[in-house]
């Protein structure tokens, strides 16, 4: 059963929504978007995050590297149009017995005519669950791109301890310190880290932008983990540009 939480203004603009693992709080529709017959007896769930400051359109179609122009229609349109710093959820179904390559686009709701629309093809198999994320890449306002994610579960997380993953929208480097875990790790624009496990919301996560504006190194600053709702024994996704969490939601 999906549990939804409220959306939470932090210090700092940083927009956090939380919601149970595996569960929706913007919203869910469900579909599919193949537009053949027979039994649609399989399905992955995709939950669209929009960080890209504008509204925009989801678009799904079976297949890979599908054409602008056949996946750009009405028909293929499954989430819209999805404000900025909100998710919604979407299933889509599809028949046999074999995984099922999907391209996924996105367009900006009001600036179609101007702004070029991005997609990325996803390989689902049945049950599976993916977070599929809007982002600018960088701070360029009007780069937009889409990424799919496997959504992570708590399995392996210890009771009393944190789990958090990264999102970036540009080169990032994580220094982390805790009770658990001391290390540093790189993640590259458009990727998402391995799962971090912190005995503290309050422990050393500090982030650097390997590539700062104008190519200079940000100096590494601390991120508040500390969020609304935070449980132990619970992972979390952090999408950040630069130094910032623009938005984190519960796995």
């Amino acid at each position: 059963m999906n549990k939804p939480f409220g959306g939470f203004a932090l210090n700092l603009g940083i927009i956090v929504t939380l919601t149970a693992c595996g569960g929706g709080g913007s919203g869910d529709d469900s579909g599919d978007a193949s537009g053949g017959s027979g039994q649609l007896d399989r399905q992955a769930r995709l939950t669209f995050v929009n960080t890209a400051r504008e509204q925009v359109n989801v678009f799904v179609q079976n297949g890979s590297d599908s054409s602008t122009a056949s996946l750009f229609t009405s028909g293929n349109m499954q989430g819209g149009p999805i404000s900025n710093s909100t998710h919604r959820e979407y299933i889509h179904r599809w028949g046999g017995s074999s995984a099922q390559s999907v391209t996924i686009g996105i367009w900006d709701t009001k600036y179609q005519l101007e702004e070029e629309p991005a997609q990325t093809n996803t390989l689902l198999n049945n049950g599976e669950d993916w977070w599929t994320i809007v982002w600018l890449e960088g701070e360029t306002t009007n780069s937009f791109r889409v990424t799919s994610v496997r959504r992570d579960n708590d399995d392996d997380v210890p009771e009393d301890q944190y789990g958090f993953r990264v999102f970036t929208n540009t080169d990032i480097k994580i220094d982390y310190q805790s009770a658990t875990a001391t290390g540093s790790t790189n993640v590259a624009a458009g990727k998402v880290s391995s799962t971090i496990l912190m005995a503290s919301c309050g422990d050393k996560f500090e982030i650097s932008a390997t590539k700062g504006q104008d190519g200079e190194v940000v100096d590494p600053q601390q991120l508040d983990l500390c969020l609304p709702n935070l449980e132990p024994g619970d992972t979390y996704l952090l999408i950040t540009s630069d130094d910032a969490i623009l938005y984190a939601v519960e796995e």
